[in-house]
């Protein structure tokens, strides 16, 4: 592991962070989570945190089809999962018809996380093999705020690591990092 917690596949994320001005923060929670509810009850139990909602916990979710590439979707957490069908066709010209047959696949997530530890910063190496595109949604009310993300990880302390960082950072870094691949949604 690299920068406390990270792969070094993951290195891309602190160099980018520091080229952009960028500060993160690497955290180690008491016990482990993995659920975007868990983590913020256990933020909230420090009183640095007694202010965040839910929204403030990012999620990774990762859709398939038919066995083929992986689409990352990133967003706050909502109570709801976003809808494929209504984001796939305006960003990746996807029918409607064949976007409705994504769905988030709990028991396939890309190499280096698990269930639980799914982060928006994926390896570089699954970039264009394992996984085809990455979506970050982009409600501005939280785009400068400090939002709280796993990093990945296959181990027992990956369920009790994080990362602090500005919304809007996501976005930035994994554009830069795989260009193309990372798109921009707006509601």
């Amino acid at each position: 592991m690299l920068h406390q917690g990270l792969h070094p596949e993951q290195g891309y994320v602190f160099e980018i962070a520091r080229e952009l001005g960028v500060t993160l923060k690497i955290l180690q929670h008491a016990k482990p989570t993995a659920s975007c509810q868990e983590k913020l009850n256990l933020l909230q139990e420090n009183s640095d945190f007694k202010d965040w909602t839910l929204n403030m916990i990012v999620k990774a979710l990762y859709f398939q089809r038919n066995g083929g590439p992986l689409i990352g979707i990133i967003t706050p957490e909502l109570n709801r999962n976003p809808n494929p069908r209504e984001i796939f066709p305006k960003l990746l010209g996807i029918s409607k018809s064949k976007a409705e047959k994504y769905w988030a696949k709990p028991d396939r997530v890309p190499k280096g996380m698990m269930i639980g530890t799914c982060s928006p910063f994926p390896l570089a190496s699954s970039m264009g093999s394992e996984i085809s595109d990455l979506i970050v949604t982009s409600p501005q009310s939280i785009d400068d705020k400090l939002v709280d993300i796993s990093v990945g990880g296959l181990d027992e302390i990956s369920f009790r690591t994080s990362m602090h960082l500005p919304y809007g950072a996501i976005y930035q870094i994994l554009k830069r990092q795989f260009g193309e691949r990372v798109h921009l949604y707006t509601q």
